[in-house]
């Protein structure tokens, strides 16, 4: 059977998102696919049975259809599409508001917006939509020509380059005679809209500390929809996905109590009055994170959905993520007590419940299942309902990984994942190469990985594991990097590779190392710090932490608290030393460096001082440019990008063997 190819990504299908009705008869999904001829991608929203059969297409056309959410009634489905805009030489066209009846009938379109609607939500008694979108550009704004001015430090985000100062605001839609109302207001983005039981008020998260343009703070508010509101939580921590209680006193969110360093440490389910006061840590002993850690690159981050309360208000419903897997899990509101509502090693990526609380829908993926939608009832056995990429994957050789521990630093147990060649024969020796995830507080796991897979094809082994600083092992192995990267953490990857070579068939002259975004930094750490691998390849790196405090978009908070309240001017030593750059005259290992040119959380600019430093004392580095591209290349990136990026890493290994 023939190996999985880089080009086989066009071949890919991607299912974004899984919606069961209220009634928990069907699904909406959506699948998206590659557009070879625009270089992008296009998707449509799908429905299928909650029990089994085949799924339908419901949406046509050759744009882009997502966010599919349900009426409360089961008959209609909202969506946003970029349907109906007109092309006017624009890159892409604003995504608006539809309602589609399941009656039959064409799509009504409710908004005609030039920006993007989003975080879509029905009214408990069907008859509005709630959603985010920036402010309208005003009519009369002068002409600048391309010239930007910025006064705030957030003045750019990886997602959304380089920021206009409009701000994202609450809007309500009328789902029947369509046009919208803004309902909020001020210099503050407010998102993730969730409508009281009763439809008077709707709860949301927004930053509007005094300090907040240095801070990390996320509140709950709650704006009455005939006018006023106020703040649920204190302004100290970091709250988001608010939902509320069946009786509307209380409100379900997820969170920190902290917010400086909110990356590094768990995520919790807290409740809050609603009017506000002192929440509630309701997960209690529970040593584990919400929300699908778990890395891939067939999707961007996970979605994760608000919580779900059960008719009684006894438990509440969530995913969360354990040791390389994410489930489905709930907690008591009385004992605090966190039971798992699914079981098994795969990541759920995000969850959707029916009215009656008992069945869900899921997009579902396991190391070899790219993502598939999957349906059942809480506490029993998960099904897939959909087969998207089975075709593909039936006709290729696909790996499948398996479990390894190893002892790393401080004697601390490290889980991980190992990948054999295809065409395995223990009897040779075989080529390693080391995967390092990004974060650093991501996490590996039953996760599928098309890069993974086209080196297994090419004929080499790949381990991947979770060191010190990864998610799902508890908030202290979570937060044990931090201060110390290069440190202990890189020890841990280490023994990983000490640990394959004791199985007796890695070839210790072919090892290879590879890794993007902290996994970037970690492979120029490497490369400083050790001659034993043969090639690398660096994704997406960071090699100077001094520059990225002020470059990155998330700089000046993340890298100070990542090490260890540095800053260029204070703790600077820390930075300087905790910086591959410092290391290039070490470095003798041929190194590829790949990087986005639209990257703003690692900056490009960080490529190019690692690949000048390399190459001036001498060292085999060729430096890789993708242009339109940002941060997510590998992930969501432009089809021809991230194949190219996938064949160029092969290859390299390949051309040093």
């Amino acid at each position: 059977m023939p190996p999985m190819t880089p080009e086989d990504l066009y071949a890919f299908r991607f299912v974004t998102d899984a919606q069961i009705s209220p009634d928990g008869a069907r699904i909406a999904y959506v699948v998206r696919e590659v557009d070879r001829e625009k270089d992008g991608y296009r998707s449509a929203i799908w429905l299928a049975p909650f029990g089994g059969g085949p799924g339908a297409r419901l949406t046509y056309g050759p744009g882009q259809d997502a966010l599919p959410r349900w009426s409360p009634d089961s008959k209609r489905i909202a969506f946003v599409s970029d349907r109906g805009a007109s092309d006017d030489g624009k890159k892409r066209k604003p995504k608006n508001v539809f309602v589609l009846g399941l009656d039959g009938g064409e799509a009504r379109q409710i908004t005609t917006f030039e920006d993007d609607c989003g975080d879509l939500v029905w009214s408990p008694d069907g008859t509005r939509i709630a959603f985010t979108m920036k402010d309208p550009k005003a009519k009369d704004a002068p002409d600048d020509g391309g010239i930007r001015v910025f006064d705030r430090m957030r003045y750019k985000t990886d997602e959304g380059f380089m920021l206009d100062g409009r701000r994202k605001h609450v809007w309500i839609a009328d789902a029947a005679a369509g046009g919208a109302r803004r309902l909020t207001d001020g210099d503050w983005d407010d998102l993730q809209p969730s409508w009281s039981p009763d439809g008077s008020m709707i709860a949301f998260v927004s930053n509007r500390t005094e300090d907040r343009e240095k801070n990390t703070v996320a509140d709950i508010h709650v704006a009455q929809v005939s006018g006023g509101g106020w703040r649920v939580t204190d302004g100290t921590g970091s709250f988001g996905n608010p939902r509320f209680s069946p009786d509307g006193a209380t409100i379900a969110c997820y969170g920190v109590a902290t917010a400086i360093g909110s990356s590094a440490k768990n995520v919790r389910v807290f409740t809050f009055p609603m009017k506000g006061g002192a929440g509630s840590d309701i997960t209690g002993e529970w040593d584990r994170t919400v929300g699908s850690t778990v890395m891939s690159d067939m999707r961007s981050q996970s979605q994760t959905l608000p919580p779900t309360w059960s008719a009684d208000r006894s438990r509440i419903f969530f995913v969360g993520s354990d040791q390389g897997t994410a489930n489905v899990y709930s907690v008591s509101l009385k004992e605090h007590d966190v039971r798992a509502e699914t079981m098994g090693p795969h990541q759920v990526v995000s969850l959707s419940l029916a009215a009656d609380g008992k069945r869900f829908a899921c997009v579902y993926a396991t190391a070899v299942l790219p993502g598939d939608v999957a349906a059942g009832e809480l506490g029993k056995s998960l099904k897939t309902v959909t087969d998207v990429n089975g075709e593909l994957l039936r006709s290729r050789a696909i790996v499948t990984p398996e479990r390894v521990e190893f002892t790393g630093a401080d004697g601390w147990k490290i889980e991980g994942w190992l990948m054999k060649p295809r065409g395995f024969d223990a009897a040779k020796k075989w080529p390693l190469v080391l995967e390092v995830h990004g974060g650093p507080h991501g996490a590996y796991g039953h996760g599928f990985f098309h890069e993974f897979q086209v080196l297994a094809g090419r004929g080499y082994a790949v381990l991947y594991a979770n060191p010190r600083g990864s998610h799902a092992y508890g908030e202290k192995f979570a937060t044990a990097c931090v201060g110390d990267w290069g440190g202990k953490d890189y020890e841990d990857l280490m023994a990983g590779v000490d640990h394959a070579l004791s199985l007796g068939w890695v070839d210790p002259k072919r090892l290879y190392v590879t890794g993007g975004s902290y996994g970037g930094f970690m492979t120029n750490w490497i490369v400083g710090h050790t001659d034993r691998f043969r090639a690398a390849a660096t994704q997406r790196s960071i090699s100077n932490n001094v520059s990225a405090f002020g470059t990155s978009d998330i700089g000046w908070h993340f890298w100070e608290y990542e090490h260890g309240d540095a800053t260029p001017w204070g703790n600077a030593k820390t930075l300087v030393e905790r910086s591959p750059l410092m290391y290039a005259p070490k470095v003798k290992t041929p190194l590829l460096i790949l990087h986005a040119e639209r990257d703003l959380r690692c900056p490009i600019e960080q490529a190019e001082q690692f690949f000048i430093a390399l190459r001036w004392h001498g060292v085999e580095t060729q430096f890789v440019r993708f242009p339109d591209d940002n941060h997510d290349l590998t992930r969501g990136g432009k089809p021809r990008n991230r194949v190219e990026h996938c064949r160029r890493i092969a290859d390299w290994f390949d051309a040093h063997p």
